[in-house]
Parts: structure tokens; C-alpha cells; sequence
């Protein structure tokens, strides 16, 4: 719809000089009897041509938009789901600002193209079209004089468009950086403070963004020449019209009237032109924007679900590494190498070893969040690579480190861990994670709004909602990442008593970095750059004095 109405629109444009010139030519240079009624008629045909462009106007942009707006919510919602279904590794290697510009920024230059481009391409190639023939079936030679002088814009324009093109990369690749940087230091603006560093990320933005608008600057320069050079010819054309038209009617080879047409016409090329580079700037933009687009809908997923996959119903929890290695994507070297281990169903195990020499990959792997190199790991005798991805994550709880909390309410935060969850099971949920006094502490309660990684809360009551989250989500395999290891004595206490209530009839792993986390332990396994090293109880690798008594001595694990 918004194509025909468009090419309407387009075609009352045309007439607008014709009418126009009969009016000058037929209407008012014989006044007669008649010309009054003649001199109604056309006016009244003026009138109905400004209305029916208007109308059209209206209904060409509105449904245009609306289609862009709908094109750019269907890709965005696409482009959301396609980050959130890659895996780690891609994570690690980009930055959020920098999926965030490709998110906004991008998606809104694409779909600008989109839905401006077919009817702003359709109504030039019709108003250039028709204007020449339209002029041509005037006079030839004035015809040819004006269109003529074209190429000499299209060849000014082209080279101008390809610096622009250039600085506009420029532009984007500023403005990533300008996000990232902005993106990295409100993310740890706490740190920022803690050290008094506020000054020294001022400094550094404001560089960044000095960087970015002086780019801008010279696009905005090469603009203003770009288009005010557009501006300035439907001037020249007219000069030329005006001057060649006056030979042309001296000579006796066309009258006034045509003259008042031609320049009428000359005058309206002004407006195709503007749209056809208008047009040509935002295909610079949305080309490069539909480049970054597609070089990230290209990527897959490292991490997916087989054809095939089955479904883990009711797991008992018994997990088994066959000959485990894996190194990370950016790195040939193994991580873990050829590891094997079984852990029962319904143990707690625990995994010590020297920082960085891969117990949360373990914890990673069994989650599936990266693929193993070689071997297998299977749960309940299945090879995790088999079975149905939503059932894996369904059926694994995590607890980490750093607790990610939203932007919300703390009911909402708890319910994270299963959406048709109760009020009532949130708030055992709480009090299962001894959350549930504090939260009644507060003003709102459990619909207290807690702020942006949930700033208004302490570490201590964000790992405690996570917890309550875990609780809620109630998996048969429970992996506590170094749980507590950012937290003080005191709030160790409590969250502990939390996490032994929590391990109850289920099969738990922890990744160790007290000694107090992990002496209950059914088992601990060492690890080493040899791989497993040691394992046992902690009563047996104490007395083995071994890695793991050395380990404990110097309090690392």
C-alpha cells in the first residue's frame, strides 16, 4: 500500500508544472468568456493535486514507518535471542557496549534504509522519468540542456559519498569504543570510587569522546558541502533554463509559457535529488550497519542441542567424566587433561587445586556451557551432548561467586529461579536462605526495588537471594562456585548454613577456597596440571601429606 500511494504521490507532483503552465500559456494570456471558468477549473485541479499528495504523503510515510518500526522489533527481538543463545566463549570475547551499538544503533540505520528505500527509490525514478519525457515531448534542446548537466552532480556526489562512507565507519567504530569504555567503568563504578579513580575515567572518556566528535565534525563538514551542493543546483539548472529559454524565445522556438513549465520543473528536481542522496547516505549507513548485522547473526552457537536430543526427566544425579580434556577456544593449551572421576548420586564432592588450574571448568562443563575437547561427561549414563538442553539447565543449580541480581523488586529477583512460582513458595524460598527477616525489614518488603545489579543490597543478601533463587528453582544438582569466598566471616556463617540446607538430597559440587567449605566433603579431588592428583576424604589427603596438606597448610585450595 504505502508503494502505490507513494507512486501517487509522485505523479501529482508531475502534473503540478503542467497544470501550472497551461494555466500561464492557455488560461491567462487569451482572457475571454470562457477564461474565468478555465482559470476555476485549474485551480480547483491544483488544489485537488496538493490534496491527493498530501493524503498520500501521510499514507506512505505512516506505513512505512509502521513497517520499518514492526521489521526493527522482529530483528532486534531476533538479534537478543541469537546473544543470549551463544555460548561463553563469545561473551568473553565481546563487550556488551559493543553488542549494545550493534542492538541500537545498527538495527535503527538498517531499518531506515529499509523503509525508506523502495519508496523514496520508486517516487525518484518516477519523478526523473516523467519530468524528462514530460519535458522532452516540450523541447527537445532545453530538455537535453538540463539533464545533461546531471552527470557532473552524480560524479561530485559519488566521490564526496565514498569519504563519507569512510568517515561514517570511522564514526562507528568510535562510538563502539565510546559504549565499551562507558559500559566497563559504570559497571565497576564501586571500584572506581573505592580507588578515587573518578578523575582518571573522566580523563580517559572525555579523550574517547573528543576522538568520536571530531569524527562527527568531519562528516558534519562533508555533509554541509555534500548538500549544499545539492541545494545550490536546482539554482543552476534554473539559471541555465532562465538563460538558454530566453535565447530559445527570441528565436521564436518557444514562448513563455513553456518557459514557466521548464522552470517549474527544473525547480522540482530539487527535491528527487535531495532523496536520491539522502537516500545514498543512508544506504552508506545501513550497508555498514547490515555488515556488522550479519557478522553477528553468522555466528553459532559453540554449545548445541543434538537432532536428536532426549529429554532427563526425573535424573538421580550421578555424574561421570570419561577422559576429559578441554582448553578454551583462544588457547591451544588443555585446561583439563584426560580427567576422569564418578560422583554418586546424592554426594557432595569437592575439587581443590592451585588458582586458575581449572576447577570452575569443571564446574563449567558439567553445566554444559562449554563443549569438552575429548572424552565424555555423562549424567545418569547419558552423554550430556545427548540430552535436551532445557532439561540439563533445568535440573542444575548454580551458586557463584558473583551474584548477578536485576533491576526490580526482590520478589521478582527470587522468582528468577522458577516464573510460576507463588508468593507463598517465594517466601519459604527466603526463609529457607535466611533472606526472609531482612526482606520484612524493609519498607516495600519483598516488592523493595533493589537497583541496578542489585546495588542497594549487600553482598552477603545478594548471594543469600541467590540462594532463595535455587531453593525455589529446586535442581537435583546443586555446583557452588566459590559461593562465599567475597564475603566476611559473618555473612559466611549464614550463607553456609544455608548451602549445608541446600545440599540436602542432592548431588553437589564445590568449588573450594576455604578449607571449612569443603572438609564435610564425601570427596575431594585434587587438581594439578597432571590432572587429578590426589583424592579422598579430607581426613585421608591430610594424612597422606600430599598436595592437598600443603594446599590446606598455606590456607589456598
Amino acid at each position: 500500500m504505502d508503494m502505490f500511494f507513494a507512486a501517487l504521490s509522485a505523479c501529482s507532483v508531475l502534473l503540478f508544472p503542467l497544470v501550472s503552465g497551461y494555466l500561464t500559456g492557455e488560461v491567462l494570456a487569451q482572457w475571454d468568456s470562457t477564461t474565468k471558468s478555465k482559470l476555476i477549473g485549474a485551480a480547483f485541479f491544483l488544489v485537488v493535486l496538493t490534496v491527493v499528495k498530501v493524503i498520500s504523503n501521510i499514507t506512505y510515510a505512516y506505513f512505512g514507518h509502521s513497517m520499518g518500526a514492526k521489521m526493527e522489533e522482529t530483528m532486534r527481538t531476533e538479534l537478543f535471542c541469537h546473544y543470549e543463545s551463544l555460548s561463553f566463549d563469545f561473551h568473553a570475547r565481546n563487550s556488551t557496549g559493543k553488542l549494545m551499538t550493534v542492538l541500537s544503533n545498527d538495527l535503527t540505520n538498517m531499518t531506515e534504509l529499509f523503509h525508506h528505500a523502495p519508496e523514496d527509490l520508486l517516487m525518484t525514478l518516477i519523478k526523473f522519468v516523467g519530468a524528462f519525457v514530460i519535458m522532452l515531448s516540450i523541447h527537445v534542446p532545453l530538455t537535453l540542456i538540463v539533464f545533461l548537466a546531471l552527470p557532473f552532480l552524480g560524479i561530485a556526489a559519488y566521490y564526496t559519498d565514498k569519504r563519507m562512507e569512510r568517515c561514517l565507519l570511522q564514526n562507528k567504530r568510535h562510538l563502539s569504543e565510546l559504549n565499551e569504555y562507558a559500559e566497563d567503568t559504570l559497571s565497576g563504578i564501586r571500584t572506581v570510587k573505592a580507588f578515587g579513580k573518578e578523575a582518571e575515567h573522566g580523563k580517559q572518556f572525555r579523550q574517547q569522546n573528543a576522538r568520536y566528535t571530531e569524527s562527527k565534525c568531519i562528516f558534519y563538514k562533508l555533509e554541509a558541502y555534500f548538500y549544499e551542493t545539492v541545494e545550490a543546483y536546482p539554482q543552476f539548472l534554473s539559471m541555465m533554463v532562465v538563460i538558454f529559454g530566453s535565447l530559445f524565445i527570441a528565436r521564436g522556438s518557444l514562448n513563455a509559457a513553456v518557459l514557466v513549465t521548464f522552470l517549474l520543473y527544473a525547480g522540482s528536481l530539487a527535491e528527487p535529488i535531495r532523496t536520491m542522496l539522502n537516500f545514498m547516505r543512508l544506504f552508506e549507513e545501513g550497508k555498514a550497519s547490515f555488515i556488522r548485522f550479519m557478522d553477528m547473526m553468522e555466528i553459532h552457537p559453540a554449545v548445541q542441542q543434538a537432532k536428536d536430543a532426549v529429554p532427563l526427566p526425573n535424573p538421580t544425579g550421578e555424574i561421570v567424566f570419561d577422559k576429559v580434556s578441554f582448553h578454551y577456544e583462544d588457547s591451544p593449551d588443555n585446561v583439563l587433561e584426560d580427567v576422569s572421576f564418578r560422583i554418586q548420586s546424592g554426594q557432595t564432592v569437592a575439587f581443590a587445586g592451585a588458582s586458575g588450574i581449572g576447577k570452575t571448568t569443571v564446574a563449567s562443563l558439567i553445566a554444559r556451557f562449554y563443549d569438552v575437547c575429548a572424552g565424555q561427561i555423562r549424567i545418569d549414563g547419558v552423554d550430556i551432548r545427548d540430552l535436551l538442553l532445557s532439561d540439563l539447565q533445568k535440573h542444575i543449580g548454580i551458586v557463584r561467586q558473583e551474584v548477578y541480581i536485576f533491576n526490580g523488586t526482590i520478589r521478582e529477583n527470587i522468582r528468577y529461579g522458577r516464573k510460576d512460582a507463588t508468593d507463598e513458595e517465594i517466601v519459604e524460598a527466603a526463609k529457607l536462605a535466611n533472606i526472609h527477616e531482612f526482606i520484612l525489614s524493609l519498607e516495600h518488603g519483598y516488592d523493595s526495588i533493589v537497583g541496578t545489579r542489585g546495588i542497594m543490597l549487600s553482598g552477603g543478601q545478594r548471594q543469600r537471594i541467590s540462594i532463595a533463587r535455587i531453593f525455589l528453582k529446586n535442581p537435583k544438582i546443586l555446583i557452588l562456585d566459590e559461593a562465599t569466598s567475597a564475603l566476611d566471616y559473618e555473612s559466611e556463617e549464614i550463607i553456609q548454613a544455608s548451602i549445608e540446607q541446600l545440599k540436602q538430597n542432592r548431588t553437589s559440587i564445590v568449588i573450594a577456597h576455604r578449607l571449612s567449605t569443603i572438609r564435610n566433603a564425601d570427596r575431594i579431588y585434587v587438581l594439578s596440571d597432571r590432572g587429578i592428583s590426589e583424592q579422598g576424604t579430607h581426613d585421608e589427603l591430610i594424612a597422606r601429606n600430599g598436595e592437598y596438606a600443603k594446599l590446606s597448610r598455606i590456607g589456598t585450595l
